[in-house]
């Protein structure tokens, strides 16, 4: 059986962890699928694993686990909602969206439920199982008992308070209960374990690190998985989080404030107030173990750690009876909405014989944000090289930790000439060029590959166009809609012009075309990051035009930057960017005011 195991989110990798393991007990096949802000964190790197839907098309899996909401309905295989928590009570958790063929459920709580909707719907089918991340209450519940005892003695403390707060803006306690918790952390001299969510506004998790640093005995926890925690603590605080049951399981008393459940079983308070008082009452009477045995027998009776054994044995049976499908059918609304997450399915995918080797080339300085991404995106060349002008800010790390990249340190004089040496370095003739803010998607690579390895006569170098990338939201106008580069060529048949030295020139000798699909430029940080590239430009620009020896005056410092501004606001559509585009507009503009600047200083140090 082949499998994917999908992860949208970083709270999946403990979720489908178990999963995976039963598939290599078992001698299965499986691919981890995981999107692009995971990259950087994602902990088994050692596996295999892609951030391309394009690589889940050319798999031709049997079954997808998937612990999100949505999954693309192109991709073969039987779509397996495994869900990524426990709280039946948030909006949305019995939602159909109508992209799985089967749900493994929890317990009887959720298995009662989803038949009822099945029952409407007729196009899913339910299977009870127990929830693979709750398998380690079985494995590892004693796994940390020393050093709990460690940090008890440390803190000369008998208790453990883990917080534990949702995200969700409408729902978070975290914005007050901060004094709350330094209070309690100050009175009881427990130790207070802060466990904040991946997706918690940046804003509070930066106070609650800060309280870390200002109150000993609270210990901000940066792990990705959570279970951790949720072992060692003698009593959870929270709001209204999923992570509530996955506590209440272990049967350890639970606080939390405003939660929006029916029917809570556990101490909840209607305000922020009074947490120390709780926390003391419920270490000393326990008023809720009685509901803590219902939840127990309701939302997960399993205690024998097998659960991810049963999913994986009941999707395999249920292929055995039903058969793999090749595609989710679905509205044309929701076929929209996956391929606005996750691209749509690249037609005619390559699978032919690749008949010519491909060298990815790249030239990086303290590009910490975007290597790990740009090598990752390439990694369907033969051959990588980056040619790095000692970063200092950790990109060299990160290069080494990929082993099929070749890595080249060597100072840089000009764009032009440290391009011209990477070039050089290629050792077969078919060449992609990008910068480390490019990303080539799906249906380009396809397209790259079929070119490449086409048996039809090719052109000698092809130009990319550029989506433009404001943050993350497409700049559609602003002089950047017919931006082109050549970006794919054959070594043999070209070199970059020596009178260039920023934005440098490529000459061909030969036939030169366009392809279809565009590569995605993530040139615009924030503001002061492209301000700085816009300066640096043209700066660089002003030691090519110091050869043409004139002296800047007020058209060069005036009416050329209007006309940049003029150009590109006005002419070629940047007012339909909105706020973007008088950003983009201006910044540019400024970069021709600042190559005049620095002509006119360069020109009196020459005297």
């Amino acid at each position: 059986m082949k499998v994917i195991l999908f992860c949208q989110n970083a709270y999946a990798f403990g979720i489908l962890a178990p999963i995976r393991d039963v598939l290599q007990e078992q001698g299965h096949d499986f691919l981890w699928y995981i999107s692009g802000k995971l990259l950087d964190n994602f902990p088994y790197k050692n596996e295999d694993y892609t951030v391309r839907t394009l690589d889940l098309q050319l798999y031709k899996s049997d079954a997808i686990f998937v612990p999100g909401n949505e999954v693309p309905y192109y991709i073969r295989g039987l779509k397996v909602q495994v869900f990524h928590g426990l709280a039946g009570e948030k909006k949305g958790h019995f939602r159909i969206r109508h992209y799985f063929d089967l749900y493994l459920t929890q317990g009887p709580y959720f298995t009662d439920k989803f038949n009822e909707l099945k029952k409407v719907h007729k196009n899913f089918d339910v299977i009870e199982t127990g929830w693979p991340k709750l398998d380690v209450y079985s494995t590892e519940k004693n796994r940390y008992d020393f050093e709990k005892k460690a940090i008890l003695q440390q803190f000369n403390t008998d208790k453990i308070v883990l917080y534990a707060p949702t995200f969700s803006p409408s729902l978070t306690s975290a914005p007050y209960l901060l004094q709350e918790i330094k209070n309690l952390a100050e009175t009881t001299g427990y130790v207070i374990l802060i466990k904040l969510h991946d997706l918690m506004d940046p804003k509070w998790i930066k106070a609650y690190k800060r309280l870390s640093y200002e109150v000993s005995n609270v210990l901000f926890k940066e792990d990705k998985n959570i279970i951790k925690s949720l072992i060692q603590a003698d009593i959870l605080v929270s709001d209204t989080s999923s992570v509530i049951y996955e506590f209440i399981l272990l049967d350890k008393p639970v606080i939390s404030f405003k939660n929006i459940a029916d029917k809570v079983l556990w101490d909840n308070s209607k305000s922020y107030t009074g947490l120390t008082q709780k926390v003391l009452d419920n270490f000393n009477l326990d008023p809720h173990a009685a509901e803590r045995a219902y939840i127990n027998m309701q939302f997960h009776p399993y205690q024998d750690g097998k659960s991810a054994l049963r999913m994986v044995n009941a999707v395999k049976e249920y292929i055995e009876i039903h058969g793999v499908p090749e595609e989710r059918k679905l509205s044309l609304a929701r076929r929209l909405k996956i391929d606005s997450m996750f691209g749509k399915p690249t037609k005619n995918p390559f699978i032919g014989e690749k008949t010519n080797k491909i060298s990815a080339i790249l030239i990086t300085y303290n590009e910490d944000i975007h290597i790990n991404a740009v090598l990752e995106n390439v990694k369907f060349a033969d051959e990588i090289i980056v040619v790095d002008s000692f970063s200092t800010d950790g990109t060299i790390e990160k290069i080494k930790e990929h082993p099929n990249v070749k890595l080249i340190q060597r100072p840089f004089l000009n764009y032009t000439d440290q391009k011209s040496f990477a070039l050089e370095q290629a050792t077969n003739d078919w060449v992609i060029f990008l910068d480390a803010d490019e990303r080539i998607p799906d249906r380009l690579r396809n397209e790259i590959l079929a070119t490449v390895n086409s048996s039809e006569p090719t052109a000698d170098a092809y130009y990319f166009y550029r989506t433009f990338m404001f943050k993350n939201k497409v700049l559609h106008f602003s002089g950047w809609q017919s931006d082109k580069n050549y970006r794919l060529f054959k070594k043999s048949k070209v070199h970059f012009t020596e009178e260039r030295i920023v934005h440098e020139t490529l000459v061909v000798d030969g036939e030169s075309d366009v392809l279809k699909n565009k590569l995605v430029h993530y040139s615009y940080k924030n503001y002061d990051d492209y301000k700085g590239k816009m300066i640096k430009y043209g700066q660089m620009k002003a030691v090519e035009e110091l050869k043409k020896d004139y002296a800047p005056n007020f058209y060069h410092f005036v009416f050329r930057p209007f006309y940049k501004f003029f150009n590109h606001y006005i002419l070629r559509f940047g007012i339909l960017d909105g706020k973007k585009g008088v950003i983009i507009c201006y910044l540019n503009a400024l970069g021709v005011y600042s190559r005049y600047k620095e002509l006119k200083r360069l020109r009196n140090l020459r005297g």
